[in-house]
């Protein structure tokens, strides 16, 4: 696996891989890059891609296999993971034929990085209760600080390790 920068032209790769974040079950279709952006709820995680602080990258294997990528929001406009307007919210997917090969953990593990190495003291996101990428994100040193429906925002302190 390689792990680069994603770039403005990744955006329609960014906004497929947003899409298999949102919808991760196996048994439900998989939105459109289209019908991500065209979302109100999803859209904001995207829009203007690449902003000033942005930072993402696209893990390649014969073709790009997964992405991951952080921004930061404001109190009026934010995701779904949001904690604060100076902690880097992250988004990750990998397709769903390439799950369970570690493409997560690299993708995650380099993206915690990069957000260390900027300077943010921490980084949070949103997971479903029941999605078994939550065990990935704990045992990056994510943990669960609030409850939001049948989801959990969960957020990663900087002075951690992995």
């Amino acid at each position: 696996i390689r792990c680069r920068p994603a770039g403005s032209e990744d955006f329609h790769f960014l906004a497929t891989m947003l899409g298999e974040a949102a919808v991760w079950r196996p048994d439900k279709p998989t939105p459109t890059a289209e019908q991500v952006m065209a979302d109100p709820r999803y859209a904001l995680y995207l829009a203007g891609w690449p902003r000033q602080g942005d930072y993402g990258l696209v893990a390649e294997r014969d073709g790009p296999v997964g992405a991951a990528w952080y921004r930061t929001y404001t109190e009026a406009n934010h995701g779904y993971g949001f904690v604060a307007e100076d902690v880097a919210e992250l988004s990750i997917a990998v397709i769903a034929s390439r799950r369970h090969e570690g493409i997560g953990r690299r993708l995650l593990i380099d993206l915690i990085e990069a957000g260390v190495a900027e300077g943010y003291l921490a980084m949070s996101l949103s997971v479903a209760e029941n999605n078994p990428a939550r065990g990935l994100y704990e045992s990056t040193g994510f943990v669960p600080v609030e409850k939001h429906g049948r989801s959990w925002t969960m957020v990663r302190h900087a002075a951690q390790s992995n």
